[in-house]
């Protein structure tokens, strides 16, 4: 793949002008294998990575250097419990948060140096080996696997929403549920994912073409820290110090929206243009009424994300298009056309929803709420039946069938559409390159072409039997827990959804490798579950969760060995620390959960305790389990038509793939059906239409363009000192709020329980109270 960079640069441009057989590079003919060569769709992704990542990745290592230490352990024990006990009680707030793990990586640099100088340097002997607390100076590897515990442990087991909505009383209230069946629960889930990784890492992580955009702000945070600065003859502000200023700046920018002018957040342009309904409808940003979000603004960078900066401004602008034909073209008419026979009470919005001074209300369009045959809010608990949480047959009939909001039924649409657009994709223009990898693996040869790839060779790899046996291991295990706990479900189920799991793994990973997009299996895993044990709920649940948070946490490893990757860190030591990490983290996390489930100082259920998050999993139970999809999207249901999603998404890529085959070009494979179909969804600020792509298109664009040093120095630093700058805003807001601190109410600022973000929208002054 190497031996034709050179010759793909020359030949990219005519290649969009002459068929392959005709190419010329100014000196020879070139050869059809040379010409295949440039149009492949991992060598064209090879390159772009290449140019990506050669200012930002290190090409050089020192073997060396200082990386599973004492330093290490220390800090990332630190971090890794002290985030996950943060998150957990975090996680039963109405608003929740969570620490985001670039505040551990930037303590932990002065910490980390502290360390290096006041530990100390003698050596201690345990038998024939000897470890130092203090091998010499914080080396940039250290720092990474600390951050490694660190991310780990602060993430939420997924298996943990099991545990809250069976065990506590506000929800299922299985008292037969105790610590020791939730912690093999757990465990098991969170474990058996990285056996998969492994085995999928040369597809994955190894390839040159798996940019992985996603981790390159992070990738540059540590190297601006740690290495030596690139020298340019025109911006001369060292990374480190660009890094220190930008997150400062941002920090100070972000106390603006978050504290003194809140409504900043969410601006619905539309709405001060005309107070008409329609206007109202089509402009306000707030969920869950109304929300189109057209003309929608936000100046809160919270809502932007660093992807502005990471990810090639090619698939970012396919990303808008998809979010604006799906959202503006088909779910704003789907509304005035009501295709799916809506009751008009569910579009037009309840009665205490009322726009004070008129006869409408703002219909109900950005929700994930139900509704019942009048068009009625209906909680999804209502619907069960007790002891076994099975559907209320009866209770159905009485209030069938149930309706869910336009936006929230075009959601639907795109995920059945992404996840066979994403096998295709990857099938018909990866395919061959899978195929090679795989033969590779079996002969156990090493691609050295690529310089990473290359330095990497000093150090032992993990070979693919042990991960095959940790894989097969913790899904026994899983088995068992399965089998004799009361996270129930066929042993059977355990197995389908993990070898379901395994095989979206590749298109997952591919995806997000090239274009920083990650494909969630949630609504897949609940739909497979749903079909084949409908009205269990309990089993539909913990299918869910096996089978999304296996995928889920293979990524994780898989993502942190491409930062090793990147950065030089021994795979042996980036598995540890993952796998510390995460048994750390999630013991923790289980026990700080169990204990915030049964005290007694916070009312659960109410106030700022709402456990929103909980509920959420709770109610989707009911959708999946109880109701099952067979009422919702069978022959003769309501959203039948929804499943022709899976018949597009599997042909759409194949036929971009035909037409490549007559006109042949370099670009036909950047043409993304999973990335362009794969949008924001229901019940979410719309506010991020206009700013988000804007800021897309200057910094991923016209700055890589037009001054493409600073560019190359900069840019991804600053998409950390975001991270940065944003998380700890956010907290030092949310900190106040905590403590009671509110900035006063004003016109941009308003009153955060009675008032929207734009009130306006629904003839509401700042405080709540109406204006007509």
């Amino acid at each position: 793949m190497a031996d034709t960079e050179v010759k793909q640069e020359e030949v990219f441009d005519a290649v969009d002008e002459k068929k392959a057989g005709d190419i010329e590079t100014g000196e020879e003919p070139l050869s059809a294998e040379d010409a295949a060569a440039a149009l492949d769709a991992e060598n064209v992704d090879a390159s772009l990575a290449n140019k990506l990542t050669s200012a930002i990745v290190p090409q050089t290592d020192d073997p060396e250097t200082p990386h599973l230490s004492a330093r290490v352990w220390i800090l990332g024990t630190f971090w890794c419990a002290g985030m996950a006990a943060a998150n957990a009680i975090f996680s039963f707030r109405t608003n929740s948060i969570t620490l985001d793990p670039t505040l551990a990586v930037l303590l932990t640099y002065p910490l980390g140096l502290a360390l290096a100088k006041f530990l100390p340097t003698n050596k201690f002997s345990v038998g024939k080996y000897s470890f130092t607390l203090n091998p010499g100076p914080f080396s940039i590897k250290e720092h990474v696997l600390i951050s490694v515990m660190a991310s780990a442990g602060s993430a939420s087991p997924y298996a943990l929403y099991n545990v809250v909505s069976q065990r506590m009383d506000m929800f299922m209230g299985n008292d037969k549920i105790d610590f020791v069946q939730s912690f093999f629960w757990v465990i098991t889930t969170q474990l058996v994912g990285f056996g998969m990784a492994g085995l999928a890492r040369r597809f994955i992580v190894k390839p040159a073409a798996m940019l992985w955009p996603g981790i390159l702000s992070q990738t540059a945070l540590f190297v601006s820290l740690h290495k030596p600065d690139l020298k340019l003859n025109t911006w001369k502000m060292s990374r480190f110090s660009f890094f220190w200023i930008a997150l400062g700046g941002i920090f100070v920018y972000e106390l603006i929206p978050n504290i003194f002018a809140t409504a900043l957040q969410a601006v619905a342009l539309l709405c001060l243009f005309s107070s008409s309904n329609i206007a109202r409808f089509l402009g306000s940003v707030s969920p869950p009424v109304s929300g189109a979000g057209l003309l929608g603004l936000t100046f809160d960078l919270q809502y932007i994300g660093a992807g502005v900066y990471l990810i090639p401004w090619i698939y970012q602008l396919q990303s808008w298009i998809g979010n604006y034909i799906f959202v503006y073209l088909v779910a704003i008419p789907m509304y005035f056309t009501n295709p799916f026979g809506h009751p008009e009470h569910l579009g037009y919005g309840f009665e205490q929803d009322r726009i004070p001074g008129t006869n409408d209300t703002l219909p109900y369009f950005n929700t994930n709420s139900l509704f019942n045959k009048n068009g009625i809010y209906t909680r999804a608990r209502s619907l069960y039946q007790k002891p076994d949480f099975s559907l209320n047959v009866t209770k159905y009939n009485e209030v069938g069938p149930i309706y869910i909001s336009d936006l929230f039924a075009v959601t639907y649409l795109v995920d059945f559409i992404v996840l066979p657009a994403m096998v295709t994709h990857v099938a018909v223009w990866y395919g061959k390159d899978i195929i090679r990898q795989f033969k590779a693996a079996i002969k156990q040869i090493n691609d050295e072409t690529d310089i990473h790839n290359k330095l990497m060779a000093a150090y032992p790899d993990i070979p693919e039997w042990f991960y095959g046996g940790w894989l097969l291991l913790w899904t026994i295990g899983l088995c068992f827990v399965c089998a004799f706990t009361e996270f129930r479900m066929p042993v059977w189920g355990v197995i389908l959804a993990i070898v379901t799991a395994f095989v979206l793994l590749i298109p997952i990973g591919v995806v997000l490798g090239i274009t920083g997009t990650q494909i969630y299996l949630n609504v897949l895993q609940e739909f497979v579950a749903g079909l084949l044990m409908p009205g269990d709920t309990v089993a539909v649940m913990c299918y869910k969760s096996v089978g999304f948070n296996t995928a889920y946490q293979a990524i994780t490893l898989l993502a942190d060995l491409k930062q090793g990757h990147y950065l030089k860190i021994p795979p042996i030591s980036m598995f540890a620390a993952q796998i510390y990490g995460t048994v750390v983290g999630a013991v923790i996390y289980l026990g700080v959960a169990w204990w915030m489930m049964f005290q007694e100082s916070i009312v659960l259920g109410s106030g700022d305790w709402q456990v929103l998050g909980y509920l959420t999993f709770y109610n989707a139970g009911a959708i999946w389990g109880a109701i099952a999809p067979a009422r919702f999207f069978g022959i003769g249901s309501v959203y039948q038509n929804l499943l022709w999603g899976f018949f597009v998404g599997f042909f759409a890529p194949i036929a971009i793939w035909a037409v490549s085959k007559y006109y042949p070009s370099k670009n036909w494979h950047m043409i993304n059906i999973p990335l362009i179909v794969y949008i924001g969804g229901s019940n979410q600020y719309q506010n991020f239409y206009i700013v988000a792509p804007l800021m897309g298109f200057i910094f991923s664009y016209w700055i890589l363009k037009k001054y493409p040093d600073w560019w190359k120095k900069y840019n991804y630093v600053l998409a950390a000192a975001q991270a940065g700058g944003v998380a700890a805003a956010v907290l030092f807001a949310t900190a106040l709020t905590a403590n009671n601190i509110n900035f006063p109410v004003w016109a941009l600022n308003p009153d955060p329980v009675n008032s929207y973000f734009d009130y306006y929208c629904y003839n509401l002054d700042a405080w709540g109270n109406p204006t007509a």
